[in-house]
């Protein structure tokens, strides 16, 4: 009986330094993937101003879509195609 548990005790301790082994291995990854995100969030504002008059654009398009002068003009090529 006395083997069993020395063996048993010998395949937690192995997993549980496999555990840790993993743990150092991901926190380490953790901890670049968090630099990488902070440098891009540093970087990425000048960048994202840049994009201010493409965003006007989709804006103003999307209110086109939505405004009443495109519902009438998709009712009116409505009555004229058949589908």
């Amino acid at each position: 009986m006395e083997t069993i548990l020395t063996v048993c005790a010998v395949i937690v301790t192995v997993a549980f330094v496999a555990l840790v082994a993993q743990a150092i291995v991901t926190l380490r990854q953790v901890r670049h993937t968090a630099k990488a995100v902070e440098y891009l969030a540093l970087n990425a504002d000048g960048k994202l101003t840049a994009l201010d008059p493409v965003i006007g654009a989709v804006k103003s398009v999307s209110g086109a879509v939505s405004s009443g002068w495109f519902r009438m003009a998709k009712t009116v090529y409505g009555l004229f195609s058949k589908e």
